[in-house]
């Protein structure tokens, strides 16, 4: 299915053809990945246990007929697995948005995703076939829609990137929608928190991926005589150092190593943007720009070369070209996570091991994921647009933006309460530890 985006001064808006994958709704598809998705979560994200309140499972029940968006938390990346489940708790199937490339990865995901009520969208291009398929399903109401406002998983589960205003507009279009239909409606966006949490001390698995870092790295064995916090710091010091010296960048006299590792990622990011002729405004913040450069790159890998064999040949090259920079468009997102105070501010053995996993990405190339751990599932309070609806017509940004961040600051509370139930790293030296 195509279309064509009507032209426009921003390049990332310009007419090309995009495929668009709708959702194929079955049934009987979904109903078999119902039934293994808990074996699933168990093997490939090593969660032996999933917990949500009656209290919460209530919540949702009472929404059931109901136009729904549910916006969940998306830092470990395996957040669709969970919800899956969650969807078989409640005897329901959902509609899911997903990104572009899950859907290129491989033939079997390409027909089997659809099956599943999921679409696709191209990030940062006028993907108007996906934007008016979300506002079909949303007026519609016949099943839930989950959609993750932050856009992007950084791996660290205690952290919530700033929601996407783009997804709660959409919402709002399709309560206008079914509104002209209906008349005054309900349509309940709902936020959900998902934090992973270990089982069993984690000791052993900290000093085994600080002795692997270390070893790659060539640190000293003196290093490892160090509390696990100073040897964590030392490694990505190193890191950080390395990078600098790849890409014959000096930071700035006397800076300590949080200053060095934002300059190092500023001095990557003027580079990429210059590549790909994109100009920040003084309202970006360092995610906005990296959003920025994901959507841009995105836009091109996707688009659908057209004109003579021979434009269509130099597209394709271009595409080609730009696909080498997801490498370091992904080590930017891991990095903009590892910053000073995430491991300091609480010592617990789950941000400890993120970090961790970034470094083990960034160094190793591997993603490591340890277990067993329990997904925690907390449900906030609905936010029904029809109590917004007045002051949205009348303020369309204003509205917006504060329907934004009460839902994003409802998932980042009950992230922050989820943390509670958090075992703390003891800080000494790998041989002090029995």
């Amino acid at each position: 299915m195509k279309y064509t985006a009507p032209s426009s001064t921003d390049p990332r808006a310009r007419p090309t053809p995009f495929t668009f994958y709708p959702p194929k709704n079955n049934s009987l598809v979904t109903w078999l990945v119902q039934m293994g998705i808990r074996s699933s979560i168990r093997r490939k994200l090593r969660v032996t246990e999933i917990e949500i309140s009656d209290d919460d499972l209530e919540t949702l029940r009472r929404l059931k007929g109901e136009r729904c968006l549910l916006t969940p938390s998306h830092s470990g990346g395996f957040e669709p697995h969970i919800i899956m489940y969650l969807s078989k708790l409640l005897g329901e199937q959902f509609n899911f948005v997903a990104a572009m490339e899950l859907f290129e990865r491989s033939r079997i995901n390409r027909w089997l995703m659809p099956r599943m009520g999921v679409y696709s969208i191209i990030r940062g291009a006028v993907d108007r076939q996906s934007f008016s398929m979300t506002r079909q399903l949303l007026a519609s109401g016949k099943r839930r829609l989950v959609i993750f406002p932050e856009g992007e998983a950084i791996w660290q589960n205690s952290v919530v990137l700033p929601f996407q205003q783009g997804v709660f507009q959409l919402a709002f279009k399709g309560y206008q929608d079914a509104e002209k239909e209906t008349g005054p409606t309900h349509l309940y966006c709902v936020p959900i928190a998902i934090k992973y949490t270990y089982l069993q001390d984690m000791h052993g698995e900290i000093d085994a991926s600080l002795t692997r870092l270390e070893s790659k790295l060539d640190l000293s064995n003196e290093a490892s005589k160090a509390t696990r916090y100073r040897r964590l710091r030392q490694i990505v010091e190193s890191v950080v150092a390395a990078n600098e010296k790849a890409n014959d960048f000096k930071p700035a006299a006397e800076s300590d190593l949080g200053d060095r590792a934002e300059q190092l990622k500023l001095h990557a990011i003027r580079h990429l943007e210059q590549k790909l002729g994109l100009t920040p405004t003084n309202r970006q913040t360092m995610l906005d720009r990296i959003r920025a450069l994901f959507n841009a790159v995105d836009h091109i890998v996707h688009e659908e070369p057209s004109g003579s064999e021979y434009e269509r040949q130099l597209a394709t090259e271009r595409q080609n070209a730009v696909k080498e920079h997801y490498d370091a468009l992904w080590r930017l997102l891991q990095f903009s996570a590892l910053h000073d105070g995430y491991v300091k501010k609480s010592m617990t053995f789950e941000r400890f091991l993120d970090v961790l996993c970034l470094l083990e990405m960034e160094v190793c190339k591997e993603r490591k994921i340890w277990g067993p751990r329990m997904a925690r599932i907390k449900v906030g309070q609905p936010v029904d647009l029809k109590d917004h609806i007045s002051d949205y017509n009348s303020d369309k940004r204003g509205t917006l933006q504060a329907v934004t961040m009460l839902l994003e600051t409802s998932v980042s509370k009950m992230l922050e309460d989820l943390e509670t139930e958090c075992q703390l790293v003891s800080d000494t030296a790998e041989n002090s530890v029995g």
